[in-house]
Order: structure tokens, then C-alpha cells, then sequence
């Protein structure tokens, strides 16, 4: 991998780590902390968790137009101002309202961060090192929801919300702007791409097209599953989890509190990611096939996400959880790698793919956290979980089935080549 375009990509990655570090806190400290947030119940912890991605459905699109005119650093200023304001923020709301608008901002610093990031790295891709790019991105950003869990997780249990969000918010005005300076990609604003991008909303007819191949609806339907299931239900809901299971734990040991043990476990996730994800880069680029790989991550996450409501012993369930976490990180950057790669099939639509991928992200990340609050009041965790667990299966099929027809297409093409 060029030394360069990883030095841009790592950069890129440290800004968005610290800007994540206030809202990675919340999933951790809100589900347990909500009263004193000034929140009425679950439903509104589920719903304040939601409200940032439901707002990018709208915003992703339009942030894609915005990169038309401004440059990838410019986009990144503003999502770093954006992000510093609303952690601030974090510490001082005392009503839904203020949360909601809170939520909505941050929405808007992610859409810039997330977008900049994916359409600076189709930039910098070649099909040599499209999975690793995308591998240190992840695992490198992630590391943000690693010093925000831990520390949320602890901190906000001893000293309240208000210095754990002023403590991630000086972090991020003192050290981001020495990342900012060094980022040196340039973002296309020729005519053809204009043309392709001319408003804010992707085009109607444009979506049509995209809509009909079916290696574009098996990459959205896939994100929409594993985006509902990983960032939307299953990160919402572990603190809660953990809790029901018992308000301390014992390991090795050691007492853990349920807030701690539920931000420690989340934040192995993230400082595994480093080196996991550029691996798992690796190997869709060199040695397996992206699809295999899916396949195979598809199987351990239906099986895992049945075995963790399950009353099994502390050290077994915590094995499950980590093993969850593994599957989570595999699949984040296979799909965005399989995502940049359909991408460069459809020159002139490249953006336009990225962006209605990154939708659906969103999509089943706001929607995961609605469903799994209201589910859990109405039947408990085991339909949540196993739900989850069907889902994955459901995907895994339909996986197994598109490789099955892409080897038959295969086979044929063999047997009977074209004339010329």
C-alpha cells in the first residue's frame, strides 16, 4: 500500500475518532444515566440514539453536494466545529428538546465525516488495496468509541455527564487542528461529475438505475440487516442488558459494575479494530474472496446472537459478546470494501452508490435502536436477540445463493464462451 495514501487515510481516521468520542459516551452512559439526562423513559433513550441517523437520510445526500464546492479539509473544519459544539452540548441538556437538537447537529458532523472519508478513499483505492484502506479507516476511527466507552462507562458513573463532555470536548479543540493541516486530498469537481451530481437530492432516474442491478440491492439489503442488527440493536441495548443479567459481575476475579463491564466489552471492539480491520482488508484483497469471507461471518454472527440471551455462565456469555464484536468488525469493513468495489464498476455513479450505501447504513443503525426499546417493553430480550439471529441467517442464504448462481454464470461461461 502506498505509504502516502495511508498517511491521509490514518489522518482522516483520527479526526473522526476524536469527533466520535462524545456520542460513542452515550450509548454507554444514556441507557443507565437517562434520568439525569432529563429523559422520560426508554423510549426516549432509543429515540435520542435514533434521531442522528434518521436526520442523515436526508443529509447524506446533500452533504454529497456540498463536497462539490467545497474541499475534503474545508468539509472536515466544519464536522470538527460541529462535533466540539454538540459533545459540549452533551453536558448540559436537561430537556428532550435540547437532546434532539443536539443529535441532529451531530448527525450532520458525522454525514461530512463518514462521506468525506469514503469518497476521499475511492480516490485513493486500486483494487490492490481497496480492503486495507478501507480496514485502517475503520479501525482506526473506532478508537474514538474506545476512549468514549471506557470513559463514559466509568467516569460518567463517579462524576456525572458534564466533565466527561467537556473532557472529550477539550481533547478534540486541542488536537484536531494538527491533523486538519496535513490532509491533502483533492476531491474531482469536473464537469462529468457535476453533470451526474447537478442537485442536492440524487437524481429519480438515477436511483432507478442503481436500483436495478441486483449486485447493488444485495449490497443494500445486507448493509440495511447488519447496520440494523450491530450499530442499532445491539450497541443500544447491551448496557441494558448486561444490567439485567445482574448490577455486578465477577471475573477472574474482579467486581465489575454492569455500565463498566458493557463499555469495557464494546471497547474491545475498537481497540482490536487496528489491527483486525486492515487484516481482514488484507485478505479480501490478496488471498479469499470478499464473498466467501461474508459468507463465513454471516454463519458465527446467526449462531453467536442465539447463544447470548441464553442464561449461560458470566465467563461463557462473555465469550459470546466478544465473539459478536469480532463478526461486528469483520462485517463493517468487508461491506464497505464489496461497496467501494461495485462502485468503480459504474463510472460517472460513484459517488451516488457510496452515498445510497451510507443511507442505509444509517437506515438500519436509526431504526435498530426504536425497534429494540419498543421490542423489549412488549417481549423481552430473547425475541430481540433471536430476532437478530434470524436476520443473519436470512442473509447468509441469500448470500450462499448469489454465489451459487455467480459459479453456475461461471461454469457456463466456460463450456459455451462468446464468439467473437
Amino acid at each position: 500500500m502506498d505509504n502516502y495514501n495511508k498517511k491521509q487515510v490514518l489522518r482522516m481516521s483520527w479526526i473522526t475518532a476524536l469527533c466520535l468520542m462524545g456520542d460513542s459516551m452515550l450509548y454507554i452512559v444514556l441507557p443507565l444515566h437517562w434520568k439525569e439526562a432529563g429523559l422520560d423513559s426508554l423510549v426516549g433513550v432509543g429515540f435520542i440514539l435514533s434521531i442522528n441517523r434518521l436526520v442523515r437520510l436526508p443529509l447524506n445526500p446533500f452533504v454529497s453536494w456540498m463536497y462539490r464546492y467545497i474541499s475534503l479539509r474545508q468539509g472536515l473544519v466544519l464536522a470538527v466545529v460541529l462535533a466540539t459544539f454538540t459533545t459540549a452540548g452533551y453536558g448540559l441538556a436537561n430537556n428532550f428538546h435540547l437532546w434532539v437538537i443536539l443529535r441532529c447537529l451531530w448527525g450532520l458532523a458525522w454525514s461530512l465525516l463518514r462521506l468525506g472519508a469514503y469518497y476521499a478513499i475511492l480516490e485513493l483505492q486500486t483494487d490492490d488495496n481497496r480492503g486495507r484502506l478501507f480496514g485502517v479507516y475503520n479501525g482506526n476511527y473506532r478508537l474514538g468509541s474506545l476512549f468514549g466507552m471506557i470513559l463514559g462507562g466509568s467516569m460518567a458513573d463517579l462524576y456525572g455527564l458534564l466533565p466527561v463532555s467537556f473532557l472529550f470536548t477539550a481533547l478534540s479543540i486541542c488536537i484536531s487542528p494538527f491533523l486538519l493541516m496535513n490532509i491533502h486530498v483533492y476531491l474531482p469537481k469536473d464537469k462529468a461529475l457535476t453533470q451526474t451530481l447537478n442537485v442536492p437530492l440524487l437524481r429519480v432516474a438515477s436511483i432507478f438505475v442503481l436500483f436495478r442491478a441486483k449486485k447493488i440491492i444485495g449490497l443494500l439489503v445486507t448493509a440495511l440487516g447488519s447496520a440494523m442488527m450491530y450499530e442499532g440493536i445491539f450497541t443500544s441495548t447491551l448496557s441494558n442488558f448486561t444490567q439485567s443479567r445482574s448490577t455486578s459481575f465477577f471475573f477472574l476475579g474482579f467486581s465489575f459494575s454492569a455500565a463498566f463491564l458493557a463499555g469495557g466489552l464494546q471497547a474491545l471492539r475498537w481497540g482490536w479494530g487496528p489491527l483486525l480491520s486492515p487484516f481482514i482488508g488484507k485478505l479480501s484483497d490478496q488471498k479469499f474472496s470478499t464473498a466467501s469471507l461474508v459468507i463465513a461471518v454471516l454463519s458465527f454472527a446467526g449462531i453467536l446472537f442465539f447463544l447470548f440471551p441464553l442464561p449461560v455462565p458470566t465467563f461463557i456469555w462473555i465469550f459470546v459478546t466478544i465473539g459478536i464484536l469480532i463478526t461486528s468488525t469483520c462485517m463493517s469493513t468487508l461491506m464497505d470494501s464489496i461497496a467501494a468495489s461495485i462502485a468503480t464498476i459504474y463510472s460517472g455513479q460513484e459517488r451516488n452508490i457510496m452515498t445510497a450505501y451510507s443511507i442505509t447504513l444509517d437506515l438500519g443503525a436509526a431504526i435498530g435502536p426504536i425497534v429494540a426499546f419498543w421490542a423489549l417493553q412488549q417481549a423481552g430480550y430473547i425475541l430481540i436477540y433471536w430476532g437478530a439471529s434470524a436476520v443473519f441467517i436470512g442473509l447468509l442464504i441469500n448470500w450462499c445463493l448469489l454465489m451459487q448462481k455467480s459459479s453456475l454464470r461461471k461454469q457456463v461461461s466456460k463450456k459455451f464462451p462468446p464468439h467473437l
